[in-house]
């Protein structure tokens, strides 16, 4: 079975781009500085929902911590914007093609039809930026980031400089596992036993990280790599 990526990737670019434009024109006096795919759903074999967009505003996100949280809480939770957009016929219509195309052949095209509709948001978040930074829509401090739960894709949208800038914590995990990569057997064990045993939020790595089965971060094959820049 076929399976048309460009135009899922055009459909995340356009729900991104369109949505940004509303938010500027609603809300000409705010700063607006990102935009976020998120809130993503999928059970293996069977369901993969389109995720939700949102648009972060200085004001608007300051308005929503209000007394419960600093804006700065909220500056990269998505889910607590205020401007939010959900997926429409169209976006679940795609959603349900998607849905078919994993499903096919017993469920045997569920991982790599997944991995590929996750790799083609990345590509949209990308596009949409590069078409809104074209346009003067956006200042190029703009983001435009996919956001899942683990937040797995956020380096792969983003560019080394921003990852540092923005999510310090990620950048410092990538470091820290590319470091224990790089030892050998025995002492890397030594030090992800320390890891393990350390206070909660005393290192990069956390217990629950230390004591999986361990492997490079993923992060690793695409800070070697040269993501493209606007």
């Amino acid at each position: 079975m076929s399976f048309d990526w460009a135009g899922l990737e055009q459909a995340v670019q356009d729900q991104l781009t369109s949505f940004v434009r509303r938010m500027r024109a609603e809300h000409p006096d705010d700063r607006l500085y990102a935009a976020a795919v998120h809130a993503f759903h999928a059970e293996t074999g069977s369901v993969i929902a389109w995720p939700l967009v949102g648009v972060a505003g200085e004001r608007a996100v300051a308005s929503a911590a209000g007394d419960r949280c600093t804006p700065g809480e909220l500056r990269w939770s998505p889910a607590d914007w205020p401007w939010q957009l959900d997926p429409g016929p169209a976006e679940d219509a795609w959603a349900a093609r998607l849905e078919e195309a994993a499903t096919a052949d017993g469920g045997r095209r569920w991982e790599p039809v997944h991995a590929r509709y996750l790799r083609t948001v990345v590509k949209a978040c990308r596009a949409a930026r590069r078409e809104l930074l074209a346009e003067g829509t956006v200042g190029r401090e703009f983001l435009v980031v996919a956001m899942d739960e683990a937040r797995e894709l956020v380096p792969r949208t983003l560019t080394p400089a921003q990852v540092r800038r923005h999510f310090p914590e990620l950048d410092a995990e990538y470091r820290e596992t590319a470091r224990l990569a790089a030892l050998l057997v025995g002492r890397r064990t030594r030090e992800l036993i320390a890891l393990a045993e350390a206070p909660p939020g005393s290192a990069a790595l956390g217990r629950e990280q230390a004591t999986a089965p361990w492997a490079p971060t993923p992060y690793r094959r695409w800070w070697s790599g040269s993501p493209t820049r606007v």
